[in-house]
């Protein structure tokens, strides 16, 4: 596969921000996906609005021929909400993904992006295959997204696996649109060029390198786009040349912001300093965020981090977000210490602070115990407590509080961190009965885990698995049982069978307390084990994979908040290359079942059937990926049966039509069509039908000027709730289109960037939204960035009455 899928799928990145910022939403203004390579970590970035109302962000993402999505919770710093995907979630033909938002203070479901129907109309990012040796140009340096200082920009590429059909005279290069080939040296195969000749010098922050090649008949072979980062200007302490020696470098940055929203007017102010210092093979790097959104009944929102690196340890106090094997831990935010040891074949991996952070309960009014009675029954669902037991005064509470939860991990692990080796992790979760008055009810959790990876013939042959089991107590307010507790609540046993009972409190109550509250105090099918197993193979242009897979139903981790317990069952999938790599072909079955306790009256079992084609071809021609998806979930009882009777069949289609070509520029323009249909055959027929279509073109012109105009088209209809109707439910349909044109233009010798965005929204939903920002660079390391949003609401869902809502917000950036 040649390396022009690097470009395009940069530009179905472009595309994929219009599409989001398609979606109507007073959560989230925008959506960025990194590009999407197989077996590469994805990051996905989501623009917050009223970011301090929203108590928790969570990114829900699937694998095409997935049936249930898996959920990450994503790290909020100022308006911005990002997670990275594991590379081993990362697969082609595309992911799909939506937001799940916690709104502080709201007892109604969490809301979701996009909000009409996200389940079966998710957002989505191509993913291409991972480029193959034959036919593309291999880039030395710089590295995918490296950090280099601006005087060491070096561009090296070769040209060894291109036959004499190259013309070498061709070869154009340019960072950030602007040409730098004339100083391109070329000697044998290698190519050589730095930024010297561009006007202006590069400056910190994000920049974009281009390679174009052509043939003798001047037909492009190949395009390259890869994206690396400038730090700013080092300071280097004296030393003798050749001799290591230190350099240093930081940031800081100042953004006062205000939004105006349903005529609620919400001021932010924040600073963030990152600093970072390098020895030869060692580092010190620290950050800090600071925000006046921090609040005494929240969980914390300033952030900080300082840490140290050599090539064998890392230690790191502050906030971090730690990965560990995903029965366990994945991303969870720890505020405390972490470290990894890497000694050859043995490694070990600690994560020990906090993760949840004591709230007081709040409490609306306290009244004596002859009041009680008289207060329940004016308020039967109200929260009561007992404020004073001295003076048996009682609590009415707006909520309970919340404990101090700390948690500690460890795992060792022997052999190579990326190669074969074999982990072993204890976590250790418990909450701090004594953090606050008026909590609900303190917990405790132990996980126990293992994992394995064999890696063979150059990574052709892949098996990995993990197995983890758990125990949670849910209160540990009157800690561990005593014999005379055990006596009096197993009294029906007998005392062979107390004693028995006697002999694991004192096993196990060392590592977690036991009592009434413990899970599992049942064995029976294991319902607190999980398990995991893949196995993964490379040959003759196949990519097969079979996995199978088993969470209990009561398995719990503290450091793992969103795995799906009580599933079972196998995934099998194919991707052939065809065609030297023009052509890739996909296909899978998935089936789950639950009920793994036998505890419900019915198994459900969820079965997806998935097929799909890319076509990526090696002339100038149109690129395109075609899917279908057909997805079931059954069980066996009357469909009559109102509460759980499942009897649903989904049908989805995805087509994605993508062209290069050049006019005034580099053109970019792509297609893409998708429909979902859920037929639901139960009591509720909850059917739905969704389609989007997106029309979009992006565009780099000779001129230093970048642009992006689409067309959306939104249909929908789906079942809601109408308490006027005999069933209670009432179909609904909801259709809105939305124009957006933005671009970027950049003048003074790119000392001046302007940015800027006009997207209106008819139909069903009408909305104008205007954008507007620009920046400006007094010198390289100092800027300042303003911006003006403004949106003109006319209709927008069923929010009344409407208000026309204004964020404006300053950055001030230096990097020292």
């Amino acid at each position: 596969m040649v390396a022009r899928r690097v470009r395009q799928t940069c530009a179905v990145m472009l595309l994929l921000f219009s599409v989001a910022t398609a979606q109507i939403s007073d959560r989230i203004s925008g959506v960025a996906a990194g590009t999407g390579t197989a077996g590469q970590p994805l990051t996905i970035r989501a623009e917050l609005v009223q970011p301090a109302s929203i108590d928790r962000i969570e990114l829900a993402y699937r694998q095409f021929g997935e049936n249930t999505y898996r959920r990450m919770e994503m790290a909020v710093s100022g308006n911005t909400a990002s997670v990275t995907l594991p590379g081993t979630s990362v697969s082609p033909p595309f992911v799909e993904y939506y937001f799940i938002l916690t709104i502080r203070n709201s007892t109604a479901p969490p809301e979701t992006y996009p909000i009409e129907n996200a389940e079966q109309q998710p957002l989505k990012v191509l993913v291409q295959e991972q480029a193959s040796i034959l036919n593309r140009a291999v880039i030395l340096s710089p590295e995918q997204n490296e950090e280099v200082q601006a005087s060491d920009v070096l561009i090296s590429f070769s040209l060894i696996n291109f036959d004499s059909t190259l013309d070498r005279s061709s070869i154009k290069v340019s960072i950030d649109g602007r040409d730098i080939s004339s100083g391109a040296v070329i000697s044998g195969d290698l190519v050589v060029d730095r930024p010297d000749n561009i006007s202006a010098p590069l400056e910190s922050g994000s920049h974009r390198l281009s390679l174009e090649l052509r043939n003798t008949q001047g037909e492009v072979l190949e395009r390259d786009v890869l994206d690396f980062v400038v730090r700013s200007p080092e300071s280097t302490a004296p030393s003798a040349q050749g001799e290591p020696h230190w350099t240093y470098g930081g940031s800081a940055e100042l953004e006062t912001r205000n939004e105006n929203i349903q005529d609620v007017s919400t001021p932010y102010n924040r600073a963030t300093l990152s600093a970072r210092a390098q020895y030869s093979d060692f580092r010190i790097l620290g950050n800090l965020h600071v925000t006046d959104e921090e609040k005494a009944d929240r969980q914390p929102q300033d952030r900080f981090f300082i840490g140290g690196e050599s090539p064998w340890l890392k230690l790191g106090y502050g906030d971090s977000y730690p990965v560990f094997p995903d029965l366990l831990m994945n991303g969870k935010r720890v505020r405390g210490l972490t470290g990894s040891l890497s000694l050859g074949t043995f490694n070990l991996d600690v994560a020990e602070g906090s993760i949840v952070r004591k709230i007081d309960g709040d409490t609306i009014k306290t009244f004596s115990s002859d009041s009680l009675t008289a207060e329940q029954q004016r308020d039967p669902s109200g929260l009561y407590v007992l404020y004073d037991p001295a003076t048996q005064r009682w609590a009415k509470l707006q909520s309970y509080g919340t404990f101090d939860r700390n948690l500690l991990v460890v795992r060792p692990s022997f052999g190579k961190r990326d190669e074969s080796h074999l982990g072993f992790t204890y976590l250790k979760s418990k909450d701090d009965v004594n953090s606050t008055k008026f909590g609900s009810k303190p917990e405790e959790n132990l996980v126990l885990g293992s994992d394995m990876l064999i890696v063979l013939d150059r990574r052709r042959f892949e098996l990995n698995g993990q197995a983890a089991i758990s125990a949670t107590n849910k209160d540990i307010t009157n800690g561990t049982f005593s014999d005379s507790q055990i006596d009096s609540i197993f009294s029906d046993y007998s005392g062979s069978s107390r004693n028995t009972i006697k002999r694991i409190r004192d096993i196990v109550s060392p590592f977690i307390t036991v009592n009434e509250n413990l899970i599992p105090l049942n064995a029976k099918h294991l319902p607190t084990l999980s398990y995991e197993a893949n196995m993964l193979l490379d040959y003759v242009d196949n990519n097969f994979k079979l996995s199978y897979l088993r969470h209990g139903e009561s398995y719990e981790s503290f450091g793992q908040s969103y795995l799906q317990t009580d599933v079972a069952g196998y995934n099998v999938s194919d991707r052939i290359r065809l065609m030297q790599n023009q052509i890739f072909l996909t296909a899978g079955v998935e089936r789950l079942e639950d009920n793994t306790a036998e505890t419900k009256p019915t198994t459900t079992a969820n079965t997806t059937i998935n097929v799909g084609v890319s076509y990526f071809p090696l002339a100038d021609a149109p690129n395109f990926t075609v899917a279908y998806l057909h997805a079931s979930n059954l069980n066996d009882l009357p469909l009559t049966d109102s509460l759980y009777a499942v009897d649903d069949q989904t049908n989805r289609v995805l087509v994605q039509i993508g062209k290069e070509f050049s006019w005034y520029g580099e053109q970019n323009a792509s297609l893409s069509v998708s429909t979902s249909t859920r037929n639901d055959n139960t009591y509720h027929h909850l059917d739905t039908r969704n389609t989007a279509v997106t029309v979009s073109n992006s565009s780099q012109f000779t001129i230093p000027l970048q642009t992006v105009v689409s067309i959306s088209v939104n249909a929908g209809k789906f079942v809601s709730a109408d308490t006027s109707s005999p069933g209670g439910q009432s179909p609904t349909t909801l259709g809105y289109t939305t124009l957006t044109a933005s671009g970027q233009y950049r003048m003074l010798e790119d000392r001046l960037r302007f940015n800027a965005l006009l997207s209106p929204t008819f139909g069903d939903i009408q909305r104008v939204l205007v954008d507007a920002s620009a920046q400006y660079y007094f010198t390289r390391t100092l800027s300042i960035r303003p911006q003006l949003t403004l949106y003109f609401n006319s209709k927008l869902f069923d929010v009344m009455p409407l208000t026309n809502d204004v964020v404006w917000s300053i950055i001030l950036r230096a990097d020292i």
